[in-house]
C-alpha cells in the first residue's frame, strides 16, 4: 500500500522491518474473518469494491496506519466508505460503536442528585476490560455525594493514546451507594454506604431507563436456574467455573486490538440495517475457509505434472482450463499460468497491495499481508 511505502532512512530505524520475514501461519481471530467476508459482500451488492477499499487503506495517516494489523485497516477502509457512501449513517454506527467521547468540563450533575451507573455492555468505544468503574457497580443507583472536578480520564489514554498531546477531561463525581443495594443477601448494618469515584459518562438520571437491565435480570435468573439444576443429578461431564471458561476464552481471542470494535460494530451495524444477515455472513466465511481445505491451487499443480494435455491448456487459457477442472460457475478473477523450468524461475508479486488468487489458495497468509513483506517487495 502507498502508505507502508518507507524510506531508506525510516526503514533504518523501524525495528519490525528490518525483522526476518516470518512465515508462520496463524488463525486469524473470527472477527478478522468476518471482516474479509464483509468485503466480499459488499462487493458482490456492487457497494464497494477492491479499489475503493484500497483507497480507504491509502487515506490513513500513515502514523496510525504503521500501528495498525492488516485487517484493522480493512475495517476502518470499509467504515470510512459505508458512511461517506450513505450505506451507513453515523448514527447507525454510533448506536453499535458508541458516542464519541468529547473532552468536557461541562457538569451534568450536582449534589443530591440520584444517578444510574450504566451497564458494562451499554455502547462505548473503550476497549472491554480497562474500565474505570467496578463491575458490580453496573446498573445500580446511587446519590452524587461531592463533584470533584475535571479530571484526565484514564480510559481514553488506555489503548493507543498514550503518545497523545490531547488534553482529555471528564467531570469526576463521588457517588454514594447503599450496601444493601449493591449486594445480595448484605447482612450488615441498613445504612451502610460505600462512596465511590465515576467519571461522568458512566453515569445517567436515575429516571432513566436502562434497557439492559432487564436483560441482565434474565441473565441472573438462568444462571440460577442453571446452577440448580446442576445440583440433583450425576453427570460425567466437568462444569468448569465460570472465571476458568471466560479466562480460556480470552486467552484464546488474544489481546484486542485498538480497531476490533469498530470492526464488529460495523459488521452489527451492516447487519441490522439489512445490508448483509448472518446466513450470508456465515456462507462466506465457508467459501473463503473451503478454497485451503479443498487443496485447489495442489490440485491443479499436481494435474499439470500428470497430464500433459492439461498443463498446455494451462498456460494457454489458464482461466477457463481452471473453472472447468474445479467445476465453478464463475471466475473472481482472470489468471495467467507461468512455467517453472530449471533455467527460469518465476517469482509473482503484488507492489499495490495484497493480491492474491483467493479461488485457488483461500485467505492469503499473515505473513504475506505483513509490512516487512510489503518492504521487500
Amino acid at each position: 500500500d502507498l502508505a507502508s511505502i518507507t524510506t531508506e532512512e525510516e526503514m533504518k530505524n523501524d525495528k519490525e522491518l528490518l525483522q526476518p520475514l516470518d512465515r508462520s501461519i496463524e488463525e486469524f481471530a473470527y472477527w478478522e474473518q468476518q471482516v474479509d467476508a464483509v468485503l466480499s459482500l459488499l462487493i458482490r451488492k456492487r457497494i464497494m469494491n477492491a479499489d475503493m477499499l484500497r483507497k480507504g487503506i491509502e487515506s490513513i495517516d500513515k502514523s496510525i496506519y504503521n500501528k495498525l494489523s492488516y485487517y484493522e485497516r480493512w475495517a476502518i477502509s470499509i467504515t470510512k466508505h459505508c458512511l461517506e457512501s450513505g450505506v451507513l449513517t453515523q448514527e447507525d454506527l454510533n448506536k453499535k460503536y458508541g458516542l464519541p467521547l468529547h473532552s468536557t468540563d461541562e457538569q451534568l450533575f450536582h449534589i443530591g442528585d440520584k444517578v444510574r451507573v450504566r451497564h458494562e455492555n451499554y455502547a462505548t468505544r473503550w476497549i472491554k476490560p480497562h474500565l474505570r468503574t467496578p463491575g458490580y457497580l453496573y446498573g445500580k443507583v446511587g446519590i452524587i455525594e461531592r463533584c470533584c472536578g475535571s479530571y484526565s480520564n484514564a480510559e481514553y489514554f488506555a489503548y493507543d493514546n498514550t503518545d497523545s498531546t490531547t488534553i482529555h477531561y471528564q467531570p469526576l463525581y463521588r457517588v454514594r451507594f447503599n450496601q444493601k443495594d449493591i449486594w445480595n443477601h448484605y447482612e450488615g448494618d441498613t445504612n451502610d454506604t460505600i462512596d465511590v469515584d465515576i467519571y461522568q459518562h458512566w453515569l445517567m438520571p436515575a429516571s432513566q431507563s436502562d434497557s439492559s437491565i432487564e436483560e441482565n435480570k434474565d441473565e441472573d435468573y438462568q444462571k440460577y436456574n442453571f446452577d440448580h439444576q446442576h445440583k440433583d443429578h450425576d453427570h460425567d461431564h466437568i462444569h468448569e467455573a465460570r472465571a476458568i471458561i471466560e479466562q480460556t476464552a480470552i486467552d484464546r481471542e488474544g489481546i484486542p486490538l485498538p480497531a476490533q470494535h469498530l470492526a464488529e460494530s460495523l459488521i452489527s451495524a451492516l447487519i441490522d440495517k439489512n445490508i448483509i444477515n448472518h446466513e450470508e455472513l456465515r456462507k462466506q466465511i465457508e467459501i473463503n475457509q473451503a478454497s485451503v481445505i479443498e487443496l485447489r491451487g495442489a490440485n491443479i499443480v499436481v494435474e499439470a505434472w500428470l497430464n500433459p494435455e492439461f498443463k498446455e491448456r494451462l498456460l494457454k487459457d489458464g482461466t477457463n482450463t481452471i473453472m472447468e477442472f474445479l467445476k465453478l460457475d464463475k471466475k473472481s478473477d482472470d489468471l495467467i499460468v507461468v512455467e517453472n523450468t530449471d533455467k527460469i524461475h518465476n517469482l509473482i508479486v503484488c507492489t499495490l497491495c495484497s493480491c492474491y488468487p483467493r479461488q485457488l489458495l483461500g485467505i492469503p497468509p499473515g505473513w504475506y499481508k505483513s509490512r516487512t513483506k510489503s518492504t521487500y517487495n
